[in-house]
């Protein structure tokens, strides 16, 4: 049989586990890429940024032709008059790489491969040892390596000014160290590809360094409530899996020390939701008018408004359901699609909507962080933004502290707890945007020239539709706590 070629990312895989490297060639149709997509375009969009700061580069493309790229690569390389070259493609031994920014020495080359992360991994320097080590044995000296990472110190001056934007590291030492393992690695990996879908079992490596898209091929049939789902996992997990308990209902009495686990398995195990006392007469002594309050932000990982930062949760969108002493529940969102800072208008509108009294429901601390941020953002607007931190409820630790049903699953989250109260309610009804991910993905489509309006229009509703599900459903649980005291 024909040697399998290699890329680097597939000796990664196959490096965390030579079955992901095997499904990745012969089944890839069972991957769950989900996840992945969004990363991958984040790093396309650091990647290209920085070769912006490298005006003299050359591109070099023939995506569809990777023998192509060789040959232009090997040009480029020989002419005087180029300096960089990016995407620099080469083979070795079967293994293919294309470096992010390479830069010609009189007789050597630095290597700088650019990650959209704020720091240096230690899977970074295996990514870096791969491409060198491919680069010098196809016949090119390699002097320097270096990783390109997010600073996210840097604040974005406008105009398109973006030098700052790279730390540079130099990991040359680090990376040389994985220099005698890599022949031994590519060699079992190319047998691992030649023979028959390797039989390993799941374990840590299905998570570490990345999250496997394979885990459901290669997770066995899981139970209703499996013991996976318990809180906090731990070391008890691999224990009862271990002895062949895979259930939480087939956890034995007193096994468990941790008392939220063991509330999990008792709850579990009677099969029914328990709604403890106390916490309607909580929620009965705040006033009306109540709000319930959610934010939608992004964090761009190259900053395109004036004055913010990599990575910096920007809030983009509200939605806030108001209930009167009355009963009657009104309805008001914020969205703004303008594609100018959104931050000021959301900030005077949530201050005009949420008045100067009553409780502001909130699901987690979020929502204070976000409030904190404006203020920062707006000292003019910092007294009044205060006020309505002062103002903050957060229902989670309510609902943590006095109910649970078995349905979810060994969680507290919003999305959890809404289909076990409310099971009319659905987030996976909800089209294009079912989670915070999606939604700032749908706010940078939305944003995009290259988006159709039609299209554009879709996904505004469905952005306005998930937030207003997410308040929605803290209205929702509020008032199943108020009934634990009828």
């Amino acid at each position: 049989m024909a040697r399998k070629g290699l890329s680097k990312s597939k000796v990664m895989s196959g490096i965390q586990c030579p079955k992901r490297l095997y499904l990745e060639v012969y089944k890839p149709e069972l991957a769950d890429y989900s996840e992945a997509t969004s990363a991958f375009a984040i790093g396309h969009e650091f990647g290209d940024l920085a070769r912006t700061l490298y005006p003299q580069g050359v591109l070099i493309e023939h995506n569809d032709n990777l023998t192509a790229a060789i040959e232009e690569t090997s040009h480029q390389l020989k002419s005087d008059s180029v300096r960089t070259i990016f995407e620099g493609t080469f083979s070795h031994h079967g293994v293919l790489v294309r470096a992010d920014i390479l830069q010609k020495n009189s007789a050597s080359l630095d290597l700088t491969e650019v990650k959209a992360s704020t720091s240096v991994k230690d899977y970074h320097i295996l990514d870096c040892a791969i491409q060198a080590w491919v680069i010098q044995r196809a016949g090119h000296p390699v002097e320097r390596i270096q990783l390109a990472h997010v600073n996210r110190d840097f604040v974005y001056p406008g105009g398109g000014q973006y030098e700052g934007i790279l730390t540079k590291v130099d990991v040359t030492e680090e990376a040389m160290e994985f220099e005698p393992q890599i022949m031994g690695w590519v060699e079992t990996l190319q047998s691992v590809l030649a023979g028959s879908e390797p039989d390993i079992k799941v374990g840590d490596q299905c998570n570490r360094p990345f999250t496997c898209p394979f885990q459901s091929y290669c997770y066995p049939p899981q139970p209703d409530y499996p013991v996976t789902e318990l809180p906090g996992k731990g070391k008890i997990v691999k224990e009862l899996l271990a002895e062949g308990i895979v259930d939480i209902r087939d956890i034995p009495a007193g096994r468990l020390t941790s008392p939220t686990q063991e509330r999990v398995r008792r709850v579990t195990m009677a099969g029914t939701e328990e709604l403890l006392p106390g916490a309607s007469e909580l929620l009965r002594a705040l006033p009306y008018p109540r709000y319930y309050l959610d934010f939608e932000t992004i964090g761009m990982v190259v900053p395109r408004w004036e004055g913010t930062r990599p990575y910096q949760g920007l809030p983009f969108q509200w939605s806030c359901h108001i209930e009167l002493e009355t009963g009657e529940i009104k309805h008001t969102e914020y969205l703004d699609t303008s594609g100018e800072p959104p931050m000021r208008c959301l900030a005077e509108a949530l201050i005009k909507t949420l008045g100067e009294a009553g409780p502001i429901f909130t699901y987690t601390k979020f929502e204070n962080d976000v409030i904190r941020g404006l203020a920062q953002m707006f000292p003019d607007l910092a007294p009044s933004l205060k006020q309505l931190i002062s103002r903050l409820f957060d229902l989670h630790p309510v609902v943590r502290d006095h109910y649970y049903h078995p349905d979810m699953l060994g969680s507290w989250s919003i999305k959890a707890v809404l289909p076990a109260i409310a099971p009319e309610l659905s987030y996976t009804a909800l089209n294009d945007v079912q989670d915070g991910m999606a939604a700032g993905q749908a706010y940078l489509a939305i944003l995009s020239p290259q988006t159709e309006q039609e299209r554009r229009e879709e996904l505004i509703r469905a952005l306005l539709d998930y937030c207003k599900l997410d308040t929605l459903a803290m209205v929702r649980v509020a008032h199943k706590l108020m009934r634990s005291g009828a």
